[in-house]
């Protein structure tokens, strides 16, 4: 038993103390102080106060509890009624009387002390009370936790990032551990189900951590001796339901809702005062219809023309035979291409699309769904020092996603089926020494199937005519075992233990196992400049090239597939790939309460974390000869003594299984992470300062520090086996090299051209990436393998105070420094070449060039740059200069410099550098986005939070958050490659802003009030029919949110992905339009007056990222019940209840395209953030 008391903590628990003293105040040491359970009229645990009067009861279950303290020459005192929540450390004080003849005991009614005094953790905890009678829109407890301060309605609490949440069910993790997504569990977590929960928003003590965010901890309901359950039905239809903004201005009907979720629970006595069951299931079933948009052909395009804006900003169009005109072959509109668009529905939207030649399409397509949910738990105390509990669980789900267009099948189907389990054991070994003991099994099992038989060819900006979804099966078992011990001794409460869980992800997917075409217009040489109409606006350019492409059916880029098995033959195409990545973690903790004085307590203590690498368990795993971040570095450092990036050697991939090769990153060994906190309760006696501070623990000033680290891994691994060469091989044909003359045409969806499709690289290892002209230059994806932990520092400063009537004020300071955080940059990105000779870099030349390009410079008058007629000096020739040459080359492609250099460095047209090819750009990879540990960002807040404890009829929380969140990238490890992209990589501060999910100001409320109709009626009647009515609501409400303009489709610096723009000078400021001068909701009033405050980005820039607002969250939920207390009985009663969801159908709009690919769609909004007005009707039977 000490054994597994030495396995980490249950964080469902919680702990009481209190001080006992005389009628004169005076602290009464030796007092015997007995803790029972109200709910089980249980004895719980008995202990003695210290020399300061002090008691503690560690590690005790969330109850409703009594306590008696007793000491010889006083009478007994007991409090009842006292609530201790999750992770919430409670206080009751007792005051003993002198021993009287007239009574020998006295039972007072109290409640727990709202402040804490113990530690500096922040957080609400929120009880099953408002649990159940708050609107709740999934009827998943997840919906709820985000009613904190410092917590975003995209999951991100006080600056972390969202994936770094941790939620425990009865102290087992229950995440999903491949996406990891925000406040998201497993198990479903059904209302009926929860006894409580707690959000830990910052600095939780060293017996949580796993992950750099909130620790959310939930408990399930126990039985008691009194049998108590419930049924109910909850109902959605579509007359009570509002439309969507957009469906409404597409004249699109409202979407069919219909939603039933009926429900039982029943708890109680299998034995009284030993062994107690709880039951719950649940149903979800849907029959509804979801919003869906598609971009489609518009009519023009479908007859074989073009429309473009000219550079008046007039509205023009090709004729067949002008687009005819512009085809290097003479062919004109595909015949092959206008058959597929003839099969596309006509457009009844703007958006999505460029507005011009792909339009929008918006229908609604049905949605079937059915969840069923079973919960069971058992808890048996044999002794008084000793209890047990089992809780299982299991999911049974179908679901169906929308078909691609109306009439067809379901794009995909989804199964699932989730099952858990958990085990718990607390023991009592001596009245000081409290151990516990916990084992989970959490298993996410989650099938999707897919359309897509053969290859396809996509055509660029529109919409797959078919759905090319690919299937997936995803296992993931996670066995915990874990426990915790805690010893109390005079002034110390010290506890410490330690967690392993052992993780196996188990897949099988066919999303790389197909070959694919795109019509790309960026893939041909000059970016289709030949077949794009000189008289078009500049800024359409990109849409226009798209539409060209697709019709003249000129496919540009092919990607070929190939899957290995371990023995190095190729899987057939469509043949799904098999994975088992799996990883263990290990994780112990120590620290210590120690009251300093009674009134001051400090905690410190250490969480040490042993994290070895994910790794695929049956060898399918490879390597590089060299440390891809040591790679980087060599080639930056060449670059500043201006040698060819050519020295730092190629790319070879090993198997993991050789003895050079190298875990997917390091074993994390050396996570400590130290926690501290200070807690201090001033009181007064009397005067001012009791005004002030009140009686003793009704005021707290605490501060505290803590050192999280994020948990990375698992999505990594996904990542990086999707590109994991060699057994996962995908080659693509090189950019840059077709033109609309030598590019294959369009043949049929399921036609791929055989000329790009390269074959199949012969199996086995070492393998080589392919690095000549014809076969190299790939963009890929890999990671940097000398991460390191990501960690983040965390400061928290709070003052709290206990009013009367049950109201609770607290102002905090919260921060968040977070160092080494995870973002993307491009390993293979060209490299900033130094000139030896005039110490000018290829940035500076490049911009220098670039600016002449956009003044239209006659090439006569393009000066010598000391970069281009150093490095470049070959290309001069009698008449021109080296710099006039790469001028030459540089205007074919405008604001889009990556490419000239493309020309000039990768394929030595119209020639070679002074050092060869490849001087600054890779042969083998043109882009290598990789994930490293390099980034980092602050967060700084004030924040307050208003309580009522429920008296009177009414409990609410208000919480306010005023804060600043900086980082370089926001993306979570889940966002995939290419994801919070460092555009620079040698210059990474570029990307530095505010975050993407900062938000200036965030409020939210809820609460529950009880209507004092009828409730003063003494006859039983009156109140059966007036009393028992209930308001209760949720309000969010967030000032705007970042977004950034986009640099259209032009590559300045990076190769694959483009700039942000660049503000040209003062940038006029959001106002979201209904109605703006193109049609439509707008970022702007006036789009056309603010195009031309952004200016594209130079090379070596990144431009200006999360530079403007868009709208913030605003929603307003209600629910208004009535209760019918039964005659027969008053513990049964019967609750009608109406919620109503967005009560006002306000509209935030999101997604706004500030691309800058069309001028069409500059601006507008292309969703909206929030659900239109659904209403919800329950019925429930309570006893």
């Amino acid at each position: 038993m000490l054994l597994f008391a030495c396995l980490l903590p249950a964080q469902q628990l919680s702990q009481l103390s209190g001080l006992v003293t005389d009628p004169t105040g005076t602290a009464v040491p030796g007092a015997v102080v007995r803790l029972d359970s109200q709910s089980r009229n249980l004895r719980v645990r008995e202990t003695v106060t210290a020399s300061d009067g002090r008691y503690t009861f560690p590690q005790i279950l969330p109850d409703r509890y009594r306590v008696t303290a007793s000491s010889p020459g006083f009478n007994n005192v007991t409090a009842a009624g006292i609530e201790v929540l999750v992770n919430t450390p409670a206080r009751a004080d007792l005051q003993l009387e002198k021993l009287s003849d007239v009574t020998s005991s006295l039972t007072v009614t109290a409640e727990a002390g709202q402040v804490n005094t113990v530690d500096a953790s922040l957080g609400n905890a929120i009880g099953s009370m408002p649990v159940l009678q708050l609107p709740s829109y999934a009827r998943n407890v997840a919906g709820l936790l985000a009613l904190q301060p410092g917590v975003t309605e995209s999951g991100n609490v006080n600056g972390g990032k969202s994936d770094q949440a941790n939620v425990t069910l009865d102290g087992i993790d229950v995440n999903e551990q491949q996406e990891r997504t925000a406040f998201t569990s497993v198990l479903r977590v059904t209302l009926d189900s929860v006894e409580e929960f707690r959000t830990t928003t910052t600095n939780a003590n060293a017996d949580q951590g796993r992950g750099s965010g909130a620790q959310v901890s939930l408990v399930t309901k126990s039985g008691t001796n009194a049998i108590h359950g419930s049924a109910y039905w909850y109902h959605r239809n579509t007359a009570t339901a509002a439309n969507g903004f957009f469906n409404n201005s597409a004249g699109v009907q409202r979407p069919k809702l219909l939603i039933n979720i009926p429900g039982v629970s029943l708890g109680g006595p299998v034995r009284k005062n030993k062994l107690f069951y709880f039951f719950n299931w649940e149903q979800r079933n849907d029959r509804s219809e979801v919003n869906v948009e598609r971009t489609v052909p518009s009519a023009v395009l479908r007859q074989g023309g073009i429309s473009y804006r000219d550079q008046t900003g007039r509205l023009q169009q090709l004729s067949p035979a002008e687009v005819r005109a512009l085809d290097p072959r003479g062919i004109g509109a595909n015949p092959a291409v206008l058959k597929v668009f003839q099969q596309y529905p006509l457009p009844n939207a703007s958006t999505p699309g460029d507005g011009l030649n792909f339009l929008g399409y918006r229908f609604t397509a049905p949605l079937e769904l059915l969840y069923n949910t079973y919960i069971a738990r058992f808890d048996y105390q044999p002794r008084a020092n000793h209890s047990f509990f089992f809780r299982g669980q299991m999911q049974n789900d179908r679901s169906t996603a929308a078909p691609e267009f109306p009439g067809q099948d379901p794009s995909s189907v989804f199964l699932a089926n989730a099952k858990g389990l958990a085990i718990g054991y607390n023991a009592i070994l001596t009245p000081s020494l409290v151990s516990n003991f916990r084992y989970g099994l959490t298993r996410y099992s989650r099938e999707r199937t897919g359309s897509q038989t053969a290859s396809a060819v996509t055509f660029m900006g529109l919409s797959d005519l078919y759905p090319l979804t690919t299937g997936i099966t995803r296992k993931m078992p996670l066995h915990q075992f874990g426990g915790d011990l805690s010893y109390t001794s005079g002034r110390h409460l010290v506890q410490f233990g330690a967690v392993a869980r052992l993780l196996s992800n188990r897949s099988l997917n066919g999303v790389k196992s197909f070959h694919s075409a795109s019509t790309n217009v960026n893939w041909l040489r000059g970016t289709g400049s030949d077949i794009t109409p000189s008289q078009v606006n500049y800024a359409d350019r990109p849409a226009i090239g798209d539409a060209m492409m697709a019709l003249l059916g000129i496919v540009s880029e092919v990607d070929a597939a190939y899957n290995y098995t371990i023995d190095g033959d190729v899987l057939p195409v469509g043949a799904p790939i098999a994975r088992d990545f799996r990883n263990e973690e290990y994780e112990m903790y120590a620290q210590d309460f120690w009251r300093l004085r009674p009134n001051v307590t400090l905690a410190f203590g250490l969480r040490w974390s042993l994290m070895p690498p994910v790794h695929e368990a049956n060898g399918v795993q490879v390597s590089t000869n060299i440390p891809l971040g040591d790679w980087f570095n060599m080639r930056g450092h060449l670059a500043d003594l201006g040698r060819s990036q050519e020295e730092a050697g190629r790319i070879v991939f090993i198997r993991a299984s050789d003895p050079k090769a190298r875990p997917l990153y390091p074993f994390h060994r050396r996570d400590f992470a130290p926690r501290l906190s200070l807690a201090w309760s001033p009181s007064g006696e009397s005067g001012w300062r009791k005004w002030l501070l009140g009686g003793l623990g009704r005021t707290a000033v605490r501060a505290g520090f803590g050192m999280f680290y994020d948990l990375i891994g698992q999505p990594l691994a996904r990542d990086y086996d999707l590109s994991a060469f060699g057994f996962a091989t995908t080659l693509t044909n090189p950019a840059g090299r077709l033109t609309a003359s030598t590019a294959p045409r369009f043949t049929g969806i399921f036609d791929i051209p055989p000329a790009l499709l390269r074959p199949a690289p012969p199996g086995g290892f070492p393998a080589k990436f392919p690095d000549t002209v014809s076969e190299g230059f790939a963009i890929t994806t890999s990671i940097d393998d000398q991460l390191k932990s990501p960690y983040t520092m965390n400061l928290n400063f709070s003052i709290a105070r206990e009013l009367a009537r049950g109201w609770f004020v607290q102002g905090s300071y919260v921060g968040r420094l977070s160092r080494r955080s995870l973002i993307n940059r491009d390993l293979a990105m060209p490299t900033n070449l130094t000139d030896p000779a005039s110490s000018q870099t290829y940035f500076e030349a490049a911009t220098a060039m670039a600016q002449l390009v956009n003044q239209r410079a006659p090439i006569t008058q393009v000066p010598r740059i000391p970069f281009w007629e150093n490095m470049f000096g070959n290309l001069k020739t009698p008449s021109r200069s080296a710099s006039q040459v790469v001028y030459s080359v540089a205007r074919l492609y405008p604001n889009g410099f990556i490419s000239a250099l493309g020309d000039l460095d990768e394929y030595c047209d119209p020639g070679c550098g002074v050092l060869g090819p490849n001087m600054m750009m890779n042969p083998q990879f043109s882009s290598l986005s990789a994930w490293s540990s390099i980034a980092g960002g602050n967060y700084h807040s004030m924040q307050w939070t208003l309580r009522k404890r429920f008296s009177n009829g009414l409990t609410l929380d208000f919480n306010y958050t005023y804060s600043k969140s900086q980082d370089l990238a926001s993306e979570t490890e889940n966002s995939g490659a290419f994801a919070g992209f460092l555009i620079n990589a040698w210059n990474p501060s570029q990307r530095r802003a505010v975050s993407d999910y900062d938000q200036r100001h965030v409020w939210n409320m809820w609460w529950v009030y009880q209507l004092p109709i009828g409730a003063a009626g003494r006859n039983r009647w009156t109140k059966a029919l007036l009393g028992g009515w209930q308001f209760s609501g949720i309000w969010t409400q967030s000032t705007e949110l970042p977004w950034s303009v986009g640099n259209g489709a032009y590559w300045a610096t990076n190769w694959n992905v483009t700039s942000f723009g660049t503000p040209a000078g003062a940038v006029t400021p959001s106002l979201r339009s209904k109605n703006a001068a193109t049609g439509g909701p707008n970022v702007w009033a006036d789009p056309a007056a603010t195009l031309a405050e952004w200016e594209y980005t130079l090379p070596g820039q990144s431009g200006s990222r999360n530079t403007i607002r868009i709208d913030g969250l605003s929603n307003f939920d209600t629910g208004l019940s009535k209760r019918f207390v039964l005659p027969y009985n008053d513990h049964h009663s019967l609750q009608f209840r109406w919620e109503t969801f967005n009560l006002l159908n306000q509209v935030r709009f999101t997604g706004p395209d500030l691309l800058r690919v069309s001028t069409a769609t500059w601006g507008k909004y292309t969703s909206q953030i929030n659900t239109p007005r659904q209403m919800q009707f329950a019925l429930r039977y309570e006893f």
